[in-house]
């Protein structure tokens, strides 16, 4: 299965402009499985940033959920972390356990690394 690098909606392989945005879809050589060429983000990475600097919100930036890591930042400041933290290791079981399975663009995590 595609997804559009833009806007990450489900494409099907016969087409040349995504049905949602309307972007040119890249040719065939470019939508290999690689998650760097597809835009898909790491599961793996996700869960380790979570997990070592979930308390400062960087797995959320990683994900593109930049208001909730800019909240869990705040948060980090004015608690001293210790609520963040708690929120980063929920996060972190979240995206190992496959309840957050989506980036903010709506194109599902990669299992690769």
């Amino acid at each position: 299965m595609n997804y559009c690098q833009n806007c990450g909606a489900k494409l099907d392989s016969s087409e040349i402009f995504c049905h949602n945005c309307g972007t040119k879809i890249h040719s065939q050589a470019n939508s290999g499985t690689n998650s760097a060429v597809n835009g898909q983000k790491s599961r793996f990475i996700a869960g380790i940033l979570a997990i070592l600097l979930g308390s400062l919100g960087i797995h959320s930036f990683y994900l593109g959920y930049n208001s909730k890591g800019i909240k869990q930042l705040l948060l980090w400041v004015f608690f001293l972390g210790w609520i963040s933290f708690i929120w980063g290791i929920i996060d972190a079981v979240n995206i190992f356990t496959g309840k957050i399975a989506f980036d903010a663009k709506g194109m599902p995590l990669s299992d690769n690394i």
